[in-house]
């Protein structure tokens, strides 16, 4: 898990868990805003449970702390974060996101968004008003409609959460919109589908983002998740079969 401007090294990874990678993005200020995505990568790696329901509550949890930490201490009102990420209890593998923080599935001939922004943009493309593909979107389309904290009181948060089904490897990227904000999706899958090393497919990424400017936290991770080979089946198995 990680916070901050850099690009996470790729990991793989067996379905059988538990595990969970995950990115966040601070809002509320520079300081504020690393202590909200500290947080939040804290409480998830602190998860004794990893499941949608546990991992959900984990980050309902933070987003109620974050708005109380704010109302003691006017130096962090408003703090809060975004967060994307992967998780894997015994065999199930789902993601989970809140903001627009992303996870991505990335196959040899495609690019695929899985997660939903809560954005003022997502709003528009939903009403016909801003086309889905669009490249790079105004600034000013960025307003979150919900994230972890980021609010002077506490208001309830959907945690978005979703099976992911695969029965061979497959791989996933997971960036804030430091990475999505400057680098246009036809060169995001266009990177992915053409390199095949992770770490050098992560790095490509980071640098693409930099080159373009790097305004925002940069953070990202390529996962490969690898499935358990299946174990020998004893002489018993095969006679109850």
């Amino acid at each position: 898990m990680s916070s901050g401007n850099l690009a996470v090294p790729a990991l793989i990874a067996p379905p059988g868990g538990p595990w969970i990678v995950a990115v966040s993005d601070g809002i509320g200020g520079h300081v504020a805003g690393h202590e909200a995505s500290k947080a939040v990568v804290e409480a998830l790696a602190a998860a004794s449970r990893v499941t949608p329901t546990s991992v959900s509550a984990c980050v309902q949890r933070v987003n109620f702390e974050l708005c109380e930490r704010g109302l003691r201490d006017s130096a962090f009102a408003g703090m809060g974060a975004t967060v994307a990420g992967i998780g894997c209890g015994m065999s199930d593998v789902f993601a989970f996101h809140v903001g627009d923080s992303r996870v991505y599935r990335v196959e040899p001939t495609k690019l695929t968004q899985l997660t939903r922004d809560d954005s003022e943009a997502e709003e528009l493309i939903e009403m016909g008003l801003l086309p889905a593909d669009a490249e790079i979107r105004p600034g000013y389309l960025h307003a979150l409609t919900q994230a972890v904290g980021g609010r002077l009181e506490h208001v309830e948060i959907e945690v978005h959460t979703q099976p992911l089904k695969f029965t061979g490897s497959a791989r996933f990227l997971i960036c804030t919109d430091g990475l999505t904000d400057m680098v246009g999706r036809v060169a995001l899958e266009e990177i992915t589908r053409v390199m095949r090393a992770p770490e050098a497919t992560a790095e490509a990424l980071f640098g693409l983002a930099m080159d373009a400017g790097g305004l925002d936290n940069i953070t990202l991770a390529i996962i490969d998740v690898e499935p358990l080979p299946r174990a020998p089946r004893s002489p018993r198995d095969s006679a109850r079969s």
